[in-house]
Formats: structure tokens, C-alpha cells, sequence
């Protein structure tokens, strides 16, 4: 599986989705696990009721699909996998944000000379996952939108189905810089009148904000049955500090500075920080929201490919 470079990948146009990632992308598909709203013929359950739902077709398999979907009685004519399709199914729509504050740009071409050139910072890594959704709710027929945030909403896209959308989204991601502060629960609040229909609420942040205020505002997602996913981005020197003799510790956002020595401190860092991952995830789980933590140091394809793989089993 080809990993993606810092340049844009020859013959692709696009820094965030190569030519070869598309190919490989063709064999996913993301469902919805809430009914949806909308006004167009899809693939995922509808709110409306008093009428039956009447089969009109079927369709392939895809990972990420629920396997309680399946028509077995095809499969044991033809031994191929396939979804039943009902008229009232109606088109899902994924709503991306993803934040771009300072502390996202950790990483990178910023720490080369510390991490080496094929590190990978942050916020790439959040913007390489925007742009795999994106493209694979466009692919599948359903509306994807984009909102880029620090303390405010820097740009915001909203939903659509087609394949220029889709470059309009990718134009924007790599014209994207990032900010300063980071403040996910006020735009959580700001963004809300904007997402129209309820789908999925995606956000891609490194969560190093006031989880309470956070998880606060999603509620306000939740209880208009919004279905909810967390993508927790960490840099892999953040899950495991370096192997550093002596480092200067600069916060992105406040530019407050810390001497020390990691391997000092490196017990107290992981038990404190592997309290706060624990912390995140017991809160997403009581509320029902789809967490799923990701480091740098794991290539984002296989990373998106575990996920859609373990929401079919869910």
C-alpha cells in the first residue's frame, strides 16, 4: 500500500488523495448507523414513517457495511455478498471538521531535524483523513461537508454530492494553515446551525482542549440524533516522548517554555496522559460516540481501513 509524500503525488493533482489511494479506496464503503434525513433516493435507513419499505435493488458489499445487511439467501445462490435496497432509503451526510489550531501543526517539516523528513505532523495526518471521507461519501452517492477551525470557524463548506465539491474540499484543505488557539467547544456551538440535516458529525482533533466543554457541546449533536465520531489524532512523540537527551517543551498555542529531560519525567508524562486517553474514550463510550484514537506513527491508510472494517462489526 503506497504511503503518501509531503509533495503532491504526480499525475493526482492533490496533496491529500493520490491516484493509487483512489484505486484503493474503490473496495470501502461508509454507512450510517442513525437514520438520516433527506430528500434523495441512497442507501441508509430513513426517518420516515407509514409506508413500507418496498425492495427496489440490490448493491455490493463493502467493508464498513453491517453484516446483519447481508441477503444470505443470495449468497447461498450465487456465493456473492450483497445489500438489499429499499425505496425509502434515503442519502447520508457526513459533516467533517477538523481542527487547525497551532498545537495541530506538531510534527512534520516543523521537526524534521529532530524526527526525521518522513514525519508526519498532525495536521496532515488529520487533513489525509478528511480527504479519504471525503471522497469515499462522494464515491458512494451521499453529501460530505467541511468546516476547518482553531478558536473560530476558519472556512466552512457546506454538504454536497458531487465530484467538483469533493475538489473544492481538497483545494481548501491544502490552502489551509494553521491558527492559533484552539477552542473546539465554542465552535462546536457556532457550527451547529450550520449542519442542516442530521448524519454524521466527524471531528479530527488532537483534543487538547477542556474535554467537559467539549463533550458538552456534542451533546447538543447527540440529542438531535446526529451519530457522532471522534478521531483523537496524537503525534507519536506525544503517546511515547522522545529519546531526547535535554528538550526544550514550547506550548504551540501559549508559547510558554519547559526545560527538562525526558527520561526524568517520562513516567509521570505517560501516566498522567494515558489518563487523559483513558478519560476521553470512557466519556465517548457513555455518551455513545464512536472513538477511535490515532497515532502519526501509524500510516493513515491501515489506520481508516481498521476503522471502516470495525464499525461493520459493531
Amino acid at each position: 500500500m503506497p504511503l503518501e509524500g509531503k509533495r503532491k503525488t504526480q499525475g493526482s493533482g492533490h496533496k491529500y488523495l493520490n491516484a493509487d489511494y483512489l484505486r484503493y479506496l474503490e473496495s470501502f464503503y461508509l454507512s450510517s448507523r442513525v437514520t438520516v434525513e433527506g430528500a434523495y433516493s441512497g442507501k441508509h435507513t430513513s426517518p420516515l414513517k407509514g409506508h413500507a419499505q418496498e425492495f427496489t435493488d440490490y448493491r455490493k458489499y463493502y467493508p464498513g457495511d453491517s453484516i446483519r445487511t447481508i441477503d444470505w439467501k443470495v449468497y447461498a445462490r450465487s456465493d456473492r455478498y450483497v445489500i438489499k435496497l429499499s425505496e425509502l432509503e434515503m442519502m447520508m451526510t457526513c459533516y467533517l471538521m477538523v481542527d487547525s489550531s497551532a498545537s495541530m501543526a506538531f510534527g512534520g517539516q516543523w521537526h524534521e531535524k529532530y524526527f526525521g523528513s518522513d514525519d508526519m505532523s498532525k495536521f496532515d495526518y488529520a487533513c489525509y483523513l478528511a480527504a479519504a471521507m471525503s471522497y469515499l461519501t462522494i464515491k458512494q452517492g451521499d453529501k460530505v461537508g467541511l468546516t476547518l477551525f482553531d478558536s473560530n470557524i476558519k472556512n466552512h463548506i457546506p454538504a454536497g454530492s458531487t465530484y467538483s465539491h469533493l475538489y473544492k474540499i481538497l483545494n481548501q484543505l491544502e490552502k489551509n494553515r494553521v491558527g492559533q488557539t484552539t477552542s473546539v467547544a465554542k465552535v462546536l456551538r457556532e457550527s451547529f446551525p450550520l449542519f442542516k440535516h442530521r448524519g454524521i458529525l466527524v471531528l479530527i482533533s488532537d483534543m487538547l482542549d477542556d474535554p467537559e466543554e467539549i463533550f458538552g457541546a456534542l451533546d447538543m449533536y447527540i440529542h438531535k440524533n446526529f451519530e457522532v465520531v471522534l478521531f483523537h489524532v496524537l503525534h507519536k512523540h506525544e503517546l511515547e516522548l522522545p529519546n531526547i537527551s535535554s528538550v526544550n517543551f514550547i506550548d504551540s498555542e501559549t508559547r510558554q517554555k519547559m526545560t527538562s529531560i525526558p527520561a526524568d519525567i517520562r513516567k509521570s508524562y505517560n501516566k498522567h496522559f494515558n489518563a487523559y486517553i483513558d478519560s476521553i474514550a470512557s466519556i465517548a463510550q457513555s455518551r455513545k460516540i464512536d472513538y477511535q484514537l490515532f497515532s502519526t506513527e501509524t500510516p493513515y491508510q491501515l489506520a481508516l481501513q481498521n476503522y471502516i472494517a470495525g464499525r461493520s462489526r459493531k
